[in-house]
């Protein structure tokens, strides 16, 4: 093989798949998957995977690979998109920094339909899922903060080359074809933020997983594609991103030696407290921490500003929000929310009558959003102002669930696994899932 971008990719990927994996990496996957197959089951019984469906399931082939929520089972291709985009449908799903978007959603999806069709399952199917993941932080550090800032999703725009790589180590795959694999995906990839807070942001999540694995298939059965599809003058670094200035390649290109991005402390898996976009969940710490311990009511609130870093304003500055789907990206529908109820949960996204809340409308005008000075992408500032003069204020430099050093509860992942899948299979059938997920049982 030449010495391409994508055959030193493919090469990379392999050598970093016969690694000694530690076991706190698997034990990352395996959370990520039960998050992850928790808010698909939720997003499953959504109206915009119920309208995908009507859609797909008349003219798909049965198959062996299942659609999660329901009681079919499809041919792999009609299975990662409808799951993939069922996953995605509540944005409740994980996130990670390499990337700039979320991970498992781009790689689950394709990752089990595969395993289903292959009936592959167990550890096999979690060092599949951490290959992916490396993957996908990579792709992320070589293009992603440029495509994030010019538009692209790179959920998908960059999240589809995880769910190759992790096809590739589960189906172990030839180098020769996963780079082929690799260079067909730069033309199966697609996704930009204009359609944030419509069915289509997820619809687009699903059509990653589907056309990766079609790449996977592609490539396997012979079908060509340009050997120098990423480097190329009119090739995915210079129409994504442009300026030579914004990409490294050597982040695919060089040894995958330095640490397994999952591990990462402070990038790896993030979890998400609440069911809406990950920009707007600092905020909302940092609301919730200063209502409780100011005793804070509605009654109170004279005006609310919420700081986030320039990157993260242009996506949650959604001052009216359509409906309460588009509200998942509208900060001052959020802070209300939070402010009136005391959290956040499923239902203020679904529910007219809580997304046209009298309260909660009062308060939504006296939101207002900024860009802050500060570096961190991640944090918020917040302050309140109350009736009776008092300026309240906090600082929230990360997420609850945003670094493995700031984690979530030890049973935040499991309950809500099971407030979620509930939604489709029943209390009971949610207990038995997780139970097996946590054996490792994935078919």
């Amino acid at each position: 093989m030449s010495n391409t971008v994508a055959s030193t990719f493919a090469r990379n990927l392999f050598a970093f798949s016969r690694r000694e994996i530690p076991e706190e990496a698997y034990d990352r996957a395996r959370t990520a998957i039960v998050d992850t197959l928790g808010v698909t089951l939720a997003g499953a019984v959504h109206d915009g995977s119920k309208i995908l469906r009507e859609v797909i399931v008349p003219t798909a082939a049965n198959g062996p690979s299942r659609v999660f929520g329901t009681d079919l089972k499809l041919n792999s291709l009609d299975a990662a998109l409808l799951n993939g985009a069922a996953a995605h449908m509540l944005d409740f799903d994980d996130s990670n920094s390499h990337l700039h978007g979320h991970v498992s959603v781009a790689v689950l999806p394709a990752l089990l339909a595969a395993a289903d069709e292959k009936n592959i399952n167990g550890r096999k199917v979690l060092h599949a899922y951490i290959a992916g993941f490396e993957t996908a932080a990579r792709m992320g550090n070589t293009v992603s903060r440029r495509q994030y800032t010019l538009g692209w999703h790179p959920t998908t725009t960059v999240g589809i080359f995880g769910a190759v790589g992790a096809l590739a180590v589960l189906l172990t795959l030839s180098e020769e074809e996963t780079a082929t694999a690799f260079s067909l995906t730069t033309s199966l990839a697609s996704g930009i933020k204009s359609n944030f807070g419509t069915m289509t942001k997820p619809l687009i999540v699903g059509h990653a997983n589907r056309n990766a694995l079609m790449a996977v298939k592609l490539a396997q059965s012979g079908f060509s594609a340009g050997a120098r599809a990423f480097e190329h003058h009119q090739g995915f670094f210079a129409v994504f991103n442009g300026d030579p200035s914004t990409y490294d390649a050597s982040f695919l290109t060089e040894p995958w030696k330095d640490e397994i991005r999952l591990l990462d402390r402070s990038k790896g898996n993030k979890q998400k407290r609440f069911p809406c976009c990950y920009a707007i969940q600092p905020p909302l710490d940092g609301i919730l921490e200063l209502r409780e311990q100011h005793n804070l009511t509605v009654e109170d609130i004279a005006r609310v500003e919420i700081g986030v870093h320039p990157i993260r304003y242009p996506h949650i500055n959604v001052p009216e929000p359509e409906n309460p789907l588009a509200a998942k990206f509208a900060t001052n529908y959020t802070v209300a929310r939070a402010l009136v109820a005391g959290e956040v949960v499923m239902e203020d996204y679904e529910e007219d009558a809580r997304f046209n809340d009298p309260a909660t409308r009062a308060l939504m005008p006296l939101v207002s959003l900024y860009k802050y000075d500060s570096d961190n992408t991640g944090g918020a500032a917040i302050a309140i102002e109350t009736k009776d003069g008092r300026r309240l204020e906090t600082f929230v430099a990360a997420a609850l669930g945003s670094t493995y050093d700031y984690p979530l509860p030890p049973q935040a992942v499991p309950e809500k696994f099971i407030a979620c899948a509930s939604r489709a299979i029943g209390k009971d059938g949610a207990q038995a899932l997780l139970a097996r997920l946590e054996a490792d049982d994935f078919a």
